[in-house]
């Protein structure tokens, strides 16, 4: 299906600003801007990922009894069964959880279901043979959260169940000992879109807190994020935030893995030795751990990732990579069959098919596959007599599981994401679910089922270079929620076109009118007759390195190419001045210019008050500004207009607004006007302004001298003549500071964090030659913040004319 194109334009102003202050191309920073990065301390921490920015494991409120539970279960020697699941994600986050709780001197086992045999989720035959086992202690990773009727059996049969998981809860939550879920509501914890190993991973940091020592857990925190890496790769959560850190550390983790199976897959995939990327790890690495689960049982994959003997781990990387030639050979099989099916009448708005000799373990892939060819969302079932069991994938926009929702009566039991998620249903209501998710479709708009592809930036040839590749690799690791940059072309000269690959499934273009640059379109072989010949042609693409005799050369990744591409007319130019506070203060077309009054000089008994309604105060002596209203001590935090009194709204136009002390910041100003614009309050008093304060200005501004960096360089430094890695804590009055110092250090070069949220476990790295703190974005942004917030403060303190912060 042909695709239209989209892209959404920038004003500018806000990828300027992040452009002057961290030295990027305007290419990289309009994407940025584009994608929600407004200031340049949230983009700071975006393109330099530290694990120092992860979210202490006890945010979870049901962490403290979690923990209590285990440890009397440790005192007791009670037996813990870890109850996994047979995708990537859970069988990462056992691997994960057995490891650490039998280094920790855990009496722990793992089971992960039989997909074909038991299915998804805790069930309850495998609780009753827990009783029988004597396990008094059920742990689940990556599942568990709609097992309401299992987890009451196992409080029955005297065995308490910590539920471990990050799949969407229904209404009712099961009755847990304890419940460690980001999407459970108040769960305490601040990110929500963990993966389920990162749910894992998030128990097992305060399992080495609580319970490692020296030996045992100095170094386990950094070396299980090679594990967390390929689980959150795999289940296609959306690489931001805590997802990004595991996964940028547990990249280069992997690449010296502790682990042999992991190594004996890389080499399986000719990955060995190589700087990874997390598209390997997703298509290469995670679907062999994949097909075990798939084809058959997943307990080899789990006993991949386990084994301490390399021979075993050869032996079972070689056999998952044949059971994953099986399983492609199975899902090539179902796919033509499928397409075969669909071509024989018109296109459903909703793909809803099913055959009783498809493997339930393939169908999910071959889901995946059709929504890529047919722009719709599809629901693939695999018939097993009177029962069905089924694997859905959505488009955007399209909420797969909210639309199960809407056909629960006919359902089994259902569950998963937004856009995936299984199901089981009688074979006899195949067709009425079928009718009844098509008739669902029609209230959407036509608009949903074209696909859209969404362009980054526009850019012209000559901008595609090695240094604008190198700083878009800055923004790695791509994945869900996070993808590759997508840049066009439009009207590209074409040099050459030309078949490459098996049977000519895809073309090699050489663009320019040297034809020195190189392009490559996997999978549109079919399209080569159509293309040849064509002078120019509009390109979407991606960059990537192409390294050939150890010359590295950029490529053009074409994603689709077109005679004339076709572009989206509700493209728009979204206006980010209007929401950031580093904006021009500009004037809305139906708000009056502010009135400004100069009381800069005055004495508060000197004021000459107007006769008013309300007085608001933007207070900037503090530590930080607040809004107040006049002659009341009590900070209104965060005001916005639909917080005043209904009354009081209809006589703004007889405020008054006061900006009360010098303000440290350009944007302390700022954000101060508009607080009052949004109240309605457009005459503005300046007033109380005193002499610069370097030193208030540099905490305002976060910026560390020289020598406190210094300062902390040698006792970081003496610290680790002692013991190198080491654990570091800090009082809780320079936290803020000692952690931002770490961090420049950490970009330095100078140590690595491996691990810790509040007794952080460092290892220092000698320096090899003379440091330049410039180099360092954190701290070369905060040098120049201070001098720009100084120079501010001197225009306000000596401009006559206010017209212009109108």
């Amino acid at each position: 299906m042909k695709r239209i194109w989209s892209m959404q334009q920038s004003s500018g102003r806000m990828s300027e600003i992040l452009g002057d202050s961290l030295g990027l191309s305007p290419v990289v920073m309009d994407i940025l801007a584009l994608r929600g990065f407004q200031e340049p301390k949230e983009t700071i921490e975006f393109l330099r990922p530290t694990l120092l920015n992860l979210f202490s494991p006890f945010c979870f409120k049901d962490m403290k009894p979690t923990i209590h539970r285990l440890s009397l279960a440790l005192e007791k020697k009670e037996k813990i069964l870890i109850y996994g699941d047979y995708d990537v994600d859970g069988v990462t986050s056992t691997t994960l959880l057995y490891k650490v709780l039998t280094d920790l001197g855990f009496q722990a086992v793992a089971y992960i279901p039989h997909r074909q045999d038991e299915g998804y989720g805790l069930h309850s035959e495998a609780i009753q043979r827990a009783a029988e086992a004597g396990v008094s202690v059920l742990i689940t990773v990556d599942c568990g959260i709609t097992a309401i009727s299992e987890v009451k059996l196992a409080e029955t049969l005297n065995i308490d169940v910590i539920l471990t998981d990050h799949h969407e809860p229904l209404e009712r939550l099961p009755e847990a000992y304890a419940i460690l879920n980001p999407k459970v509501e108040n769960s305490g914890y601040g990110f929500r879109d963990l993966a389920g190993v990162g749910v894992a991973f998030k128990l097992a940091q305060a399992l080495l807190s609580s319970f490692g020592n020296q030996e045992v857990g100095i170094h386990t925190e950094i070396q299980l994020l090679d594990l967390v890496a390929l689980g959150t790769i795999a289940d296609l959560v959306p690489l931001v935030e805590e997802n990004r850190i595991f996964v940028q550390f547990g990249l280069r983790q992997m690449e010296e893995s502790h682990h042999l199976g992991l190594l004996a897959l890389l080499d399986e995939c000719g990955l060995r030795d190589k700087p990874l990327k997390a598209g390997q790890i997703g298509f290469m690495v995670a679907p062999r751990i994949n097909a075990a689960g798939r084809m058959d049982s997943a307990r080899a994959g789990l006993e991949l990732l386990l084994t301490g003997d390399q021979e075993r781990a050869s032996e079972l990387a070689h056999q998952l990579t044949l059971e994953n030639q099986t399983r492609q050979e199975v899902e090539k099989e179902i796919l033509a069959e499928a397409i075969a099916l669909l071509e024989c009448e018109p296109l459903p708005r909703v793909i809803v098919l099913s055959a009783s000799h498809w493997h339930h373990g393939v169908i999910g892939i071959v889901a995946s596959r059709l929504v890529e060819r047919y722009y719709r969302p599809v629901f693939m079932i695999a018939e097993e007599g009177d029962e069905a069991k089924g694997s859905a994938r959505g488009i955007a926009g399209y909420p797969v599981l909210e639309q199960l929702g809407t056909q629960a009566h006919l359902l089994i039991k259902f569950g998963g994401h937004r856009q995936a998620a299984g199901f089981s249903l009688h074979t006899e209501d195949i067709e009425c679910f079928r009718a009844g998710l098509n008739e669902q479709a029609l209230a959407f708009e036509d608009s949903l089922f074209q696909e859209v592809l969404k362009i980054d930036r526009q850019v012209s040839l000559e901008e595609v270079s090695a240094d604008l590749l190198r700083q878009l690799d800055q923004m790695a690791p791509f994945g869900f929620g996070n993808p590759g940059p997508t840049l066009a072309s439009k009207g590209i000269p074409v040099h050459s076109v030309s078949p490459v690959g098996k049977e000519g499934s895809h073309i090699k273009f050489r663009f320019g009118y040297q034809g020195k640059q190189e392009g490559i379109a996997f999978r549109l072989g079919e399209r080569i007759g159509e293309l040849s010949g064509k002078l120019n042609l509009d390109a979407a693409f991606s960059l990537d390195w192409n390294t050939f005799r150890g010359r590295e050369e950029v490529q053009l990744m074409i994603k689709d190419i077109q005679t004339e591409a076709e572009w989206s007319d509700s493209s728009t130019v979204l206006d980010y001045d209007a929401q950031n506070p580093f904006q021009e203060i500009a004037v809305a077309y139906d708000q009056p210019m502010v009135e400004w009054l100069d009381w800069r000089n005055l004495h508060p008994e000197e004021w000459p008050m107007p006769d008013i309604n309300t007085l608001w105060i933007w207070d900037t002596n503090g530590s930080a500004p607040t809004l107040r209203k006049g002659k009341s001590k009590r900070p209104l935090e965060e005001v916005a207009v639909s917080e005043v009194d209904q009354e009081e709204r209809k006589i703004q136009g007889e405020s008054l607004g006061v900006i009360l002390g010098l303000p440290l910041t350009e944007e302390d100003f700022k954000e101060g006007v508009e607080k009052l614009r949004k109240l309605g309050i457009f005459r503005i008093a300046l007033a109380g302004f005193q002499s610069p304060d370097e030193e208030r200005v540099r905490q305002r501004c976060n910026c560390l001298e020289r020598e406190e960096l210094i300062r902390l360089y040698r006792a970081l430094l003496a610290k680790s003549k002692l013991g190198n890695p080491f654990h570091w804590e800090f009082d809780a009055q320079v936290l803020q500071n000692g952690k931002l110092a770490l961090k420049i250090f950490e970009e330095l070069g100078l140590l690595r964090c491996l691990g810790g949220t509040d007794k952080i476990a460092l290892e220092w790295i000698p320096a090899q030659s003379k440091l330049d703190l410039d180099t360092s974005l954190r701290y070369r942004f905060a040098k120049e913040h201070v001098a720009r917030a100084l120079k501010f403060q001197h225009n306000l303190l000596e401009s006559v004319d206010w017209n212009s912060y109108n």
